[in-house]
């Protein structure tokens, strides 16, 4: 996939080894944030998570990207892709940001971003997505999107909302 993806206020691009601290400091150690995602890592945990995304987007040409705020070149979260099973078939969206950017509007347009070049780059037909039932944010993110909600999955050893989005029609006629 064509990297790094451009939004009107996010450059999403691969990650580098560089991005570490940045990323445990803005996302993964911010309480708030990880609440729902299984709980601040430390730094280790943090570096594991970074290294599986960049054999995911060495493997597959798509992963989780770092989340760069074009106005101040800060890292401000992380979206992208990734396999919900490891044996497949469905790719998911996925989506954090550390809770300082909240509100902001970030994970629609990074989202948005990102379902675009399944669709396109990529050439899915299907991309899933999952949360919490608690994690309303995310939810309203997912509807923006026209992710339809399919019913509850035991994923990563947790019930969650499971969600779908469709290849659309004019796209499969072109694709």
């Amino acid at each position: 996939m064509p990297l790094p993806i451009v939004t009107e206020r996010l450059v999403l691009r691969a990650y580098e080894d560089d991005d570490l601290h940045q990323l445990h400091d803005v996302l993964y150690s911010d309480e708030a944030a990880m609440r729902l995602l299984g709980g601040p890592r430390d730094l280790p945990g943090t570096r594991a998570a970074l290294e599986r995304s960049m054999n995911q987007q060495d493997r597959t040409g798509y992963s989780f990207w770092p989340v760069i705020e074009r106005e101040s070149g800060l890292l401000c979260g992380e979206a992208g892709l990734f396999p919900l099973a490891p044996d497949g078939p469905d790719v998911a969206l996925g989506y954090a940001f550390g809770s300082a950017y909240w509100g902001r509007g970030y994970a629609t347009e990074a989202a948005t971003a990102v379902v675009a070049e399944a669709f396109g780059p990529l050439g899915l037909d299907r991309v899933v997505a999952i949360t919490r039932e608690a994690n309303l944010g995310s939810q309203r993110v997912l509807a923006k999107l026209g992710f339809e909600m399919q019913g509850l999955r035991h994923v990563w050893g947790a019930e969650q909302l499971f969600f779908t989005l469709r290849r659309p029609a004019a796209l499969r006629a072109t694709g």
